[in-house]
């Protein structure tokens, strides 16, 4: 059966080669069992495969030769694709949010746009924050630092800065974590 064409939503990463895709000329047999059967021609091992009604897949395609297994080929699909949604299940997904500031915030403002930073670190997620400086602004970079300590101080025990502020051109950032999950 040929699994490449038919499963194209197959989500599995390194699907190996099975059948008429594995390219060498000789290969080395392992059972479905497990017991090794020897080194084959790859028509005779085609043959065996097709006669006990299995695939024949390629599991170590770097030695030499090349190591294939008997097996259902559409089974180990199965299974793969069952392990990998597991996977996801216990998976937990951290979202970037972002939050713009300015110099010139007023303090109702700044306790808004706070209050919201605040809210996506109790929900687990990285805040991005930026400050731009504006026209002259950019002299003094020292109050945009002085901002962040600010915000460092206000957020205490929400969360704490992932590194120092960076800086590109007029565009200082900050990355701050969630220090526990809150939900």
């Amino acid at each position: 059966m040929d699994y490449y064409n038919q499963n194209k939503e197959v989500k599995i990463k390194h699907l190996p080669k099975a059948n008429r895709h594995i390219r060498a000329q000789r290969v080395k047999i392992v059972n479905e069992d497990g017991s090794m059967l020897g080194e084959f021609h790859i028509k005779e091992a085609m043959r065996m495969a097709q006669s006990k009604d299995l695939d024949l897949v390629e599991v170590a395609p770097n030695a030499r030769p090349p190591v294939c297994r008997l097996m259902d080929f559409g089974r180990y699909l199965y299974e793969k694709k069952r392990q990998e949604r597991e996977a996801r299940k216990h998976q937990h997904r951290t979202t970037a949010r972002g939050m713009r500031f300015s110099l010139k915030i007023s303090e109702h403002d700044y306790q808004v746009k706070l209050a919201k930073v605040k809210e996506f670190l109790m929900d687990g997620d990285r805040v991005k924050v930026s400050l731009r400086l504006r026209g002259r602004e950019v002299v003094h970079a020292d109050m945009a630092l002085k901002m962040f300590q600010k915000m460092q101080v206000d957020l205490e025990g929400l969360g704490k800065m992932e590194a120092k502020p960076k800086r590109e051109s007029n565009i200082f950032q900050v990355t701050f974590l969630a220090e526990k999950k809150r939900r």
